[in-house]
């Protein structure tokens, strides 16, 4: 039995933390079994956000604007010039990037924090993220031995509007004694953890074609991902052996439940929208690539169709629906500082110095809104085919989620194994 961390918020003082246990034992010896249980820590009391959130949003503002620098940026959404705080990262003692990444680095060292570039299935770069332990508690905690190759690993998927490094790494200080880093939080107890940004968001620039973000395009994305991840732990996984049925990105072994594969499988956690994107993925992908899926905070709503656009533009191009199709270049929009809080919803549920932390590192990184497209992508997100062990967590006063959707998603999950976690006075935030 180990225990897998999501570090959730902060409560009037007390660190709640949700701890999800992750079984090996599972269904036919190879399926992880989830159960949940709350563990307050000693931290200290928080600073509380003030009771009125605009009140809330124009003093942060105020001292997010007082301690970052200006940089002023020509919208051509809006044909207006706006201008956005960010703080201005070191870019000195890079030494955790690849030699061949080409990719941008927006925030600097970070204190250690490990950046990957991989090659999705049209050549386009991705980045990933991950943190190395700061102890040795790693060895003993979640792994039998000392096999890197036969550690857990995970890879964790951002939402709507903010990428990985203010969602899964938010840090206000160098040591995270906080414990507000998931990445890291997961790295000390031994696993793996990887977080990708999906085309437009963080340091994964945008799609060559348009410069949209698309939920079947992140799927693919995902695929590549895991691809990656599985092969970094075990030189006999091979993603080539099928397309889209159940061979397909499974581990060259005798059978698809040998130990090596349940130990080399990535667990997929999706949060927010993103954990639509982890759905989707399942359901496509399935057990033949993943040991375990964690939905948390989704937005999946049976009731919400997502609308198709329109095929055609007032001069009767067409515009979607077909690889003919010439999309109008994505819209550029800058995000603010506003944007950047709108999750934090409770008072008390994050202190005054996390929430400014993650304002500055989310307009660092995320200056320009990415551009969803063709959400009707979405529509077929259902959980009767989702056949992996299953947790859903989701906060008690959450305002983005709708409680019998959430039922509904519970219930009818395809895998036995499966539980559903409520945090306690929190909201959509991922912290």
């Amino acid at each position: 039995m180990a225990l897998l961390p999501f570090p959730c918020c902060n409560i009037r003082g007390r660190r709640m933390v949700a701890l999800a246990m992750i079984s090996r034992m599972g269904s036919k010896g190879a399926a992880a079994r989830f159960s949940t249980s709350f563990v307050p820590s000693s931290s200290s009391r928080p600073l509380r956000l003030h009771h009125h959130h605009n009140n809330n949003i124009i003093d942060m503002q105020q001292r997010v604007s007082s301690c970052c620098r200006t940089s002023p940026f020509n919208s051509t959404a809006n044909n207006n010039t706006a201008s956005t705080s960010v703080r201005h990262f070191s870019m000195e003692n890079n030494e955790n990037i690849q030699d061949d990444d080409m990719l941008p680095n927006k925030t600097g060292d970070r204190n250690g924090l490990i950046r990957y570039q991989i090659l999705a299935n049209d050549g386009h770069p991705l980045r990933l993220y991950s943190r190395s332990p700061t102890t040795d508690r790693s060895s003993s905690i979640m792994n039998n031995n000392n096999n890197n190759n036969n550690k857990r690993s995970i890879l964790l998927l951002h939402g709507r509007t903010w990428s990985s490094q203010p969602v899964f790494d938010l840090r206000t200080s160098d040591t995270d004694e906080k414990q507000q880093s998931t990445l890291q939080s997961l790295a000390e107890l031994g696993f793996d953890a990887y977080a990708l940004d999906f085309r437009g968001f963080g340091e994964t620039p945008r799609d060559d074609e348009g410069g949209y973000t698309t939920p079947n395009r992140c799927v693919e994305d995902v695929k590549c991902a895991i691809d990656w991840i599985a092969r970094r732990h075990d030189e006999n996984y091979d993603s080539e052996n099928g397309d889209n049925d159940d061979t397909t990105n499974t581990l060259n072994t005798n059978t698809a439940e040998s130990s090596i594969a349940v130990s080399t499988k990535p667990a997929l956690l999706g949060w927010s929208q993103g954990a639509l994107v982890a759905q989707m993925y399942a359901q496509k992908y399935g057990p033949s690539t993943l040991s375990d899926l964690v939905l948390f905070g989704t937005i999946y709503d049976p009731r919400v169709i997502y609308p198709r656009k329109p095929l055609f533009d007032e001069s009767g191009r067409l515009i979607s629906g077909g690889k003919d199709a010439v999309k109008p270049p994505a819209p550029e929009v800058l995000n603010t500082v506003a944007a950047s809080l709108e999750d934090f919803t409770l008072p008390g549920t994050i202190c005054d110095e996390a929430a400014l932390e993650f304002s500055s590192v989310a307009l660092a990184v995320d200056t320009i809104k990415a551009a969803w497209d063709e959400l009707h992508e979405f529509n077929v997100c259902n959980p009767a085919l989702i056949h992996v062990p299953t947790l859903v967590i989701v906060g008690a006063q959450d305002p983005y989620v709708q409680w019998d959707a959430q039922r509904e998603l519970f219930e009818r999950l395809g895998h036995e194994d499966k539980s559903m976690c409520v945090l306690p006075a929190c909201d959509h935030a991922a912290h």
